[in-house]
């Protein structure tokens, strides 16, 4: 008798089609997961960024009139957690030091020294730049990863301030912030027609990273700025589960004063302009021009514009004790070279030399309890200098 199957008969591990599919599809949600969950997760750490920074609020609003106080109230040591929590969560956006406006004596000092060094090295008594070049080799070669890390605070004279710092109440606090005073720093700027018509000259000539995507400047200002607006249309659509056609009318026109300021505080003007005026006051003293700088603008990289959301400290204006806020987080990188070269034969490049230009801005858009969609976060900035030194040519024994 025979023992093979019947035809119609099927091997509980026998392959089809359909299940070559199903397997397929299964393979390929598994292959995902990851990346979901990770998504996920994020998500879940941003949401919980957010309630941390509203209780925060609340709780401070609460301490301000006895009425609303109660036994459910936190105590002072459960609001130290959430802000212990919001710092690690923050990471470099919750470090009060991107908030200083000027330089702290030991700072200015630090800069002071290096640059008199290489400005000693440039006298006339040095017949040629030899000992120039042996102090600023020497002075990178000395710092971590070869870099030195220029403040934008550095260009700011050093005032001393007169006025006692004062204490001020959470109250106190969210009127400075409101405040439609001129100088009040956390509202966000209207630009004027001629910083619109300058940053549209200077965006043709240029191309932003956006999260990763190019996008060309030839298209035009109005291009750019739609783009820009997009991406943060639906970076916080992504976190709060919405699609970006969702996004409130109010919220969507503040969205477009975002990104005409991120569009503003990253063109090369700005950027390009405090890496030059920076590089400059180090290298040389403006009194002896031995050294002169080149732009090499053909190796000018794209903007890099970086989009998240998220918890950061904001300055609070007349105090030096910050205030957490949530919404959009902008981080801004440019990166310009310049060549040092021989004031009396320009021919004659002496280094390359690499800065990035590097800044924030925070924008609360309606997420910050108590907080208008007009307020922003503009840091200072500080520009990163690597030195270049050439290669020496083999000698003829060598080759």
């Amino acid at each position: 008798m025979s023992t093979l199957a019947p035809s119609t008969y099927l091997a509980p591990f026998s392959v089809t089609e359909d299940s070559v599919c199903s397997e397929e599809k299964l393979l390929s949600l598994l292959n995902d997961l990851p990346t979901a969950l990770q998504t996920g997760n994020r998500q879940l750490h941003t949401l919980h960024a957010l309630v941390l920074v509203a209780r925060v609020h609340v709780e401070a609003v609460r301490g301000s009139f006895a009425e609303l106080q109660s036994c459910e109230q936190a105590t002072a040591e459960q609001l130290e957690e959430f802000k212990r929590e919001l710092q690690e969560l923050a990471g470099e956006w919750g470090d009060k030091k991107l908030l200083e406006s000027k330089l702290t004596v030991s700072e200015r000092q630090q800069l002071e020294e290096m640059s008199g060094l290489l400005h000693s090295a440039l006298s006339t008594e040095n017949e040629d730049l030899t000992l120039f070049q042996e102090v600023i080799e020497q002075l990178f070669a000395g710092m971590e990863e070869q870099k030195v890390i220029l403040s934008t605070n550095w260009l700011r004279e050093d005032h001393q301030e007169n006025s006692r710092e004062k204490t001020e109440s959470y109250l106190d606090q969210i009127l400075a912030i409101r405040s439609e005073e001129p100088a009040n720093s956390s509202r966000m700027p209207t630009l004027s027609e001629a910083e619109i018509f300058q940053d549209a000259k200077d965006i043709k000539r240029d191309e932003l990273l956006i999260n990763g995507v190019k996008v060309e400047g030839t298209r035009g200002y109005d291009a750019v700025v739609d783009a820009l607006q997009h991406e943060l249309e639906h970076v916080l659509a992504r976190q709060v589960g919405k699609t970006p056609e969702q996004t409130p009318m109010a919220v969507s026109n503040a969205l477009q004063s975002v990104a005409m300021a991120v569009l503003h505080s990253s063109n090369r003007t700005e950027s390009g302009g405090c890496s030059y005026e920076l590089l400059s006051k180090f290298l040389s003293n403006h009194e002896m021009h031995r050294v002169i700088l080149r732009p090499d603008s053909a190796r000018a990289a794209p903007l890099e514009v970086h989009m998240d959301v998220g918890p950061y400290l904001e300055a609070v204006p007349g105090s030096k004790e910050p205030t957490w806020a949530f919404g959009l987080r902008v981080k801004l990188v440019a990166v310009t070279w310049y060549l040092v070269c021989d004031a009396e034969d320009p021919t004659n490049e002496l280094y390359e030399v690499e800065t990035t230009f590097c800044n924030r801005l925070a924008f609360p858009v309606g997420l910050t309890p108590f907080h208008s969609l007009d307020i922003m976060r503009k840091d200072r900035g500080d520009v990163a200098v690597r030195l270049v030194v050439p290669t020496p040519d083999p000698t003829p024994a060598q080759e």
